[in-house]
């Protein structure tokens, strides 16, 4: 009788053992998961209030700061800390948006004024036009547009179909992949902007000069927000270039 009391009594106590082990299991899991909303709530929130903070800084042309002694339009929100701020960086390099096949991107050659909507002198210098290489086989079409008049260039690296666009240049081999160059004695002071349309499969455009810095062609804006509840943080960097031209008005069918 001892024995099988003995026997029982452990057999009770492994129950209660195996109840208290599921039962902490599954409310630490319970914890976990509600956790796990809660940071994935706060990571949505704070996404949706930084690219607020981007929208009120371009709007505003000035830094965006959160909470009741920052900008008006962000007064309200009082669980999140952080701003957008405005830069116009101005570099020998300048590395465009991914640009799709069949569109452009319209590249300014003198300062463009934002109030005026003018575009200033352009420096009479050469200018490097640089498109990735792979596989695919992007090709350009460079329309250089100026107060005297209109010029059009062509790079195509694929050699392997020299008559995919004849007499196209195909460029040489750079740091940024195949380059082609824009000739200063054709830039000169009255060059306004380039239109470089993209055919066959999209890629970046890099534009580069080796001695002075590029004009600046938008507005980058950063915006951190960070949860002062959870901690939890977002940044995003958004690029606003200056007005695109339309592809049509150059529009060529190769």
């Amino acid at each position: 009788m001892k024995v099988n009391k003995g026997q029982i009594s452990l057999i009770i106590v492994m129950l209660i053992a195996t109840v208290m082990t599921v039962v902490l299991a599954i409310s630490f899991n319970s914890v976990v998961d509600t956790q796990s909303a809660k940071l994935e709530q706060q990571s949505q929130m704070a996404l949706s209030v930084a690219e607020s903070a981007v929208g009120v800084a371009l709007k505003n042309k000035q830094t965006a700061i959160l909470g009741p002694e920052g900008s008006p339009e962000l007064a309200n929100i009082t669980d999140f800390s952080g701003s957008a701020a405005l830069s116009s960086v101005t570099t020998k390099t300048f590395t465009s948006p991914m640009v799709a096949k069949d569109t452009a991107f319209t590249f300014y050659l003198g300062t463009y004024n934002t109030t005026t909507q003018t575009i200033g002198a352009s420096i009479a210098e050469d200018l490097n036009v640089c498109i990735q290489t792979s596989t695919t086989n992007p090709a350009i079409e460079i329309t250089l547009v100026k107060t005297s008049g209109v010029k059009k260039y062509v790079l195509d690296p694929n050699t392997a179909d020299a008559g995919r666009i004849p007499n196209a240049s195909t460029g040489s081999v750079s740091s940024c992949g195949i380059a082609t160059t824009i000739p200063a004695a054709d830039i000169g002071v009255d060059g306004q902007f380039l239109v470089v349309r993209v055919f066959f499969n999209s890629t970046p455009l890099v534009f580069s000069r080796t001695v002075n810095n590029l004009p600046v062609q938008g507005t980058t804006v950063s915006s951190q927000v960070t949860s002062t509840t959870t901690g939890v943080s977002k940044k995003i960097t958004l690029f606003q270039s200056y007005p695109q031209i339309p592809t049509e008005f150059f529009a060529t069918s190769f």
